[in-house]
């Protein structure tokens, strides 16, 4: 089985408090774009954070132990709704321009190498763990060894492949400015 696990329950401090995951581009919410971009590809769609209203059928709802406590611990907490997966596809829920595309990139790849996770380049040529395609007994053992304040870089295994998914594929959302520049980007294409 393959799932995929939107880590979707941060504060959005940076955002001014709003819950990121109802935030609308172009009358569309960043949970259904993230959800919508990932159901072509897994067979599970898993979200850790508060239950919300969404457009997909077929999505479960799950919380961390300690709800905020960070991605490592929500992505522990999605590998529990997800045991039997041997592919797992970690999204924050940030990702408004996220296209079916680009997950199926990140699985493609992994399916392709002999790698333990595919991960998308950030902005700084780095893997982004919350963007990447992982082998499930590998992103569940990374996740049993790792403490909650642990950053989500620890998530991801020595053998990882890293690409680029273009600016599009990438651009999170934590600022007002990036924000707009996403809506932006919505309206008037690529």
């Amino acid at each position: 089985m393959r799932a995929a696990i939107v880590v979707a329950g941060g504060a959005a401090r940076r955002l001014g408090g709003v819950d990121k995951a109802l935030v609308e581009i172009g009358g569309t919410t960043m949970l259904d774009r993230v959800l919508a971009a990932a159901a072509p590809n897994v067979d599970e769609l898993v979200v850790v954070g508060p239950k919300r209203a969404t457009n997909l059928p077929r999505v479960r709802f799950t919380l961390e132990d300690r709800p905020g406590g960070g991605p490592v611990p929500a992505v522990a907490a999605g590998l529990g709704v997800v045991r039997e997966a041997y592919l797992v596809v970690v999204l924050a829920v940030d990702l408004p321009l996220l296209e079916t595309e680009h997950i199926a990139t990140l699985v493609a790849g992994l399916a392709n190498t002999g790698a333990d996770a595919v991960a998308a380049a950030d902005h700084r040529g780095q893997p982004n763990p919350l963007l990447a395609a992982y082998r499930g007994d590998r992103l569940r053992a990374a996740a049993s060894r790792l403490g909650a304040d642990t950053p989500a870089a620890g998530l991801l295994p020595a053998a990882t492949v890293v690409v680029d998914l273009g600016e599009a594929g990438t651009l999170n959302v934590n600022q007002p400015e990036e924000l707009e520049r996403a809506r932006r980007r919505l309206r008037l294409g690529p």
